[in-house]
């Protein structure tokens, strides 16, 4: 990974946001570098707008991030075993 880019440290340490689920109103904890989460009231998946970013432009991102989480980071759709009724808020 590279060292020393300022647009990846939201990236590369992980810090916890506190929001309110959109399905339920329960406020929950998403962490910054995971682009989807599961409520733990309502069970259902939650998709953290993160907004544009350096990964989404950058040619070295997958170097300076490297490419595990890079394909986290670019996954916008819950894991489909476990997506029957829970689709991310938009």
């Amino acid at each position: 990974m590279i060292k020393g880019c300022p647009g990846a440290i939201v990236f590369k340490e992980a810090r916890p946001d506190y929001i309110d689920c959109p399905h339920c109103g329960e406020e929950m904890e998403v962490w910054s570098d995971e682009p989807l989460a599961r409520c733990p009231s309502c069970n259902l998946w939650v998709s953290q707008d993160r907004g544009a970013s350096c990964i989404d432009w950058c040619q070295s991102a997958v170097e300076c991030i490297g490419l595990e989480a890079y394909e986290r980071l670019q996954r916008v759709r819950p894991p489909e075993e476990t997506a029957v009724e829970s689709s991310p808020a938009v």
